[in-house]
């Protein structure tokens, strides 16, 4: 049904209108970058699964941890990138080591702060602008 109603707006407001919805059902799940150029704002994803193909099983062991830790929940807009990797076994460290090492060099993975690890937004997202800002901030030369 449409309605015609009047709306006096200040000067120096504005007025927007938006429809109300519901979020849909659908699993969680976050977007994983394809490489296909740069877009409008200049920003190219990371193909990661192109460069998880070349990676070593232990950098390849490291972005699956980092994934699985990820919490993304559309409902309650609960976020976490910044994921705390404590291996409890001696092959687990190692494996650790030598991934955030390869990972690093490829400029996916960067070191939040002790044990605390972060994948690069251009190759997953959950949060863009959340991650971004955090990611920028990091020291690009920062070891395990």
């Amino acid at each position: 049904m449409n309605t015609l109603r009047a709306v006096a707006v200040p000067e120096g407001h504005k007025l927007t209108i938006t429809k109300d919805t519901k979020p849909s059902k659908q699993p969680n799940y976050v977007r994983v970058g394809h490489g296909a150029g740069k877009n409008k704002h200049g920003i190219a994803a990371i193909p990661l699964f192109r460069e998880m193909l070349n990676m070593s099983k232990a950098a390849m062991t490291v972005v699956v941890w980092l994934e699985e830790a990820m919490v993304w929940n559309p409902y309650d807009e609960r976020v976490e990138f910044v994921i705390k990797l404590i291996p409890e076994t001696a092959s687990g460290k190692r494996l650790l080591k030598a991934g955030f090492k390869e990972l690093q060099e490829k400029g996916l993975v960067r070191r939040v702060k002790r044990s605390h690890y972060m994948l690069n937004p251009n190759a997953m997202i959950v949060d863009y602008e959340k991650q971004m800002e955090e990611w920028n901030k990091l020291d690009k030369k920062e070891t395990i």
